[in-house]
């Protein structure tokens, strides 16, 4: 059995928070976590009209997800306790996310970015200077609401002159899916625009590039610089997504010409409403 919640802390390493993974030295949520076993939270917004009954639904927006939780830090000292506690705050951030990973033996693991949101705010009412146990309230916030999971990557080759693909395009998760492409560099590419039939051709690239389709957030990138080069794109864009709960693959078209074989890839990055589900 694994632990079912860890940040990544300091150094890379995985900081167990819940589940069997513990040692009498350690840290360990006690209460919480609302914020993560719930959908990413929503605002519908409408508008009326004088006169009109009632109003017309426009869109939801989709918010920031707070995350607030009681975390206690036990050592068998009062030495381990220091010591735990300054890691505690070296770990957390307002200006730099951290990984909080949730783990199900059903759906795997899955990450969300948290930062602090408020300063962190120890319960001091019974601390004394022979504790070895202190109790904190967190307060985080996610401002990319969704879970993620590990990324789908399908790679095909391709030759001199221009080559038809097929890629088989799939999103079982509850969260519509912002398609990825990279690849080779080529003299002319046509790829879809999710499921609509609709092809975006786009610019010649002489580098190893990526193409980022979320829409407002779109980007076009190379590997000389990484300068988001979208503005050659002259106002043509990526209109669509590809739906939530798309359990059946569909073959979506690809056209490439290039001068030299190379390769593309359909990379899709999977994201979650909740840990489950």
């Amino acid at each position: 059995m694994r632990e079912s919640i860890a940040i990544r802390r300091t150094g890379g390493a995985w900081w167990p928070l819940g589940g069997p993974g513990h040692t009498d030295r350690d840290a360990w949520i006690i209460h919480g976590l609302n914020g993560v076993f719930s959908a990413a939270p929503r605002t519908p917004t409408r508008t009326s009209r004088a006169y009109q009954i009632g109003s017309t639904p426009r869109m939801t927006k989709i918010e920031e997800r707070l995350v607030d939780f009681k975390v206690r830090l036990e050592g068998r000292t009062r030495a381990d306790l220091e010591e735990l506690y300054a890691e505690w705050n070296n770990t957390w951030e307002f200006e730099q996310d951290l990984e909080f990973r949730t783990k199900s033996e059903v759906f795997g693991d899955r990450v969300l970015r948290l930062r602090l949101d408020r300063e962190m705010q120890p319960d001091v009412t019974s601390f004394n200077m022979q504790s070895t146990r202190m109790e904190i309230e967190m307060v985080t916030v996610a401002c990319w609401p969704f879970l993620g999971s590990d990324a789908v990557t399908i790679e095909k080759d391709f030759g001199v002159g221009t080559t038809n693909l097929t890629f088989p395009i799939d999103n079982p998760t509850d969260v519509p899916l912002w398609m990825e492409w990279g690849g080779s560099p080529f003299t002319a590419l046509q790829l879809p625009d999710a499921l609509s039939g609709r092809m975006v051709p786009i610019p010649a690239q002489a580098d190893v590039w990526k193409v980022r389709t979320r829409k407002t957030f779109e980007t076009l990138s190379s590997a000389t610089d990484g300068t988001n080069e979208w503005a050659k794109m002259r106002g043509v864009s990526f209109m669509y997504e590809i739906p939530k709960r798309t359990t059946t693959p569909v073959n979506l078209p690809v056209a490439i010409t290039a001068s030299a074989p190379g390769k593309i890839r359909a990379i899709m990055r999977r994201n979650h409403e909740m840990p489950w589900g």
